[in-house]
């Protein structure tokens, strides 16, 4: 007599469950201690056009990890309790600058504990997996404005020496200088840090999807960097000649800053083009192969 034996799933629950109900509890927490950083966060994204692209680096962010879905599936969740060490040492560094009210150090803070969150209660093996997006969250942090002073200096003296080069007489004052058609002034708005903030989120990300090699990734997030402000010097003077050349009708008022955008937008898409014939393709992910849910047993 012959029997069939009829197959059993021996298969453990996966452990993701577990941790993902731990870590999902421990996100509430911390979004509930730090809601007023949060928030203040927020309010700087909707309120200032230098920090509005901020507000979609936290989708980015999650669309990023859902990119490594495989991947992250093939891994089991090891928590790493010895970094609730960092995660007080963090929760100290917010709470000092809490005090003296530095709202981008409590701000970094913030984020950094939701990035040390990761391989706290998930791993160390996940957050390599996830090493960029979670990096990636720090550019949400509305950070930059104590270069304003410098980076309007530099376009100051970069349009008064491209002025003087161009056979136009100027007569400069700190950030204002006049010349014969007018006088100009160069502002918060003519610094070019938002089109440098912009520029290196964008460019980082653009960098992440299209190199595998961290070399040429930190080369082109530099030139993120670079580009903007060079550009950004170049805008001005152009919209100086082109108000100086034209009388007065052209480059002023709205049109100021319309051309201001798309020059920006055609040199930041000339750099993505150049950077695109050096780009790599993503290489397949290392997901090990499905194990046989069921065995059949022989002839008893």
């Amino acid at each position: 007599m012959t029997m069939s034996a009829i197959p059993a799933d021996l298969r453990r629950p996966s452990p993701w469950g577990p941790a993902l109900a731990v870590f999902g509890l421990l996100l509430a927490l911390i979004g509930w201690f730090y809601r007023d950083t949060a928030l203040a966060m927020a309010d700087v994204w909707w309120r200032s056009e230098t920090f509005a692209h901020c507000m979609l680096v936290p989708p980015l962010a999650l669309w990023l990890v859902w990119r490594k879905r495989a991947e992250l599936a093939a891994l089991a969740p090891r928590p790493q309790l010895w970094l609730l060490l960092p995660l007080l040492a963090v929760s100290a560094a917010w709470l000092m600058a809490e005090l003296v009210a530095v709202n981008a150090a409590t701000q970094f803070a913030f984020v950094a504990t939701l990035v040390l969150a990761v391989p706290a209660v998930l791993g160390l093996a996940v957050a390599r997996t996830i090493l960029f997006p979670l990096l990636f969250l720090f550019l949400a942090v509305p950070f930059g404005e104590f270069a304003l002073p410098w980076m309007m200096e530099w376009t100051a003296d970069f349009v008064v020496g491209a002025l003087q080069s161009s056979g136009v007489p100027v007569y400069r004052e700190g950030q204002n200088f006049v010349i014969p058609s007018g006088t100009w002034s160069v502002i918060d708005e003519c610094s070019g840090i938002r089109y440098l903030m912009a520029s290196f989120m964008v460019g980082s990300l653009f960098a992440y999807l299209s190199y595998r090699s961290w070399r040429r990734r930190a080369v082109f997030m530099a030139l993120s960097i670079a580009v903007p402000i060079v550009a950004n010097w170049l805008r001005a003077y152009l919209i100086v000649m082109l108000a100086h050349l034209s009388g007065n009708r052209l480059a002023v008022g709205i049109d100021h800053i319309l051309y201001g955008w798309v020059f920006f937008g055609l040199i930041i898409l000339a750099m993505f083009l150049v950077g695109a014939r050096w780009s790599q393709a993503e290489a397949p992910a290392a997901v090990p192969a499905a194990r046989d849910a069921a065995a059949g047993a022989g002839p008893a």
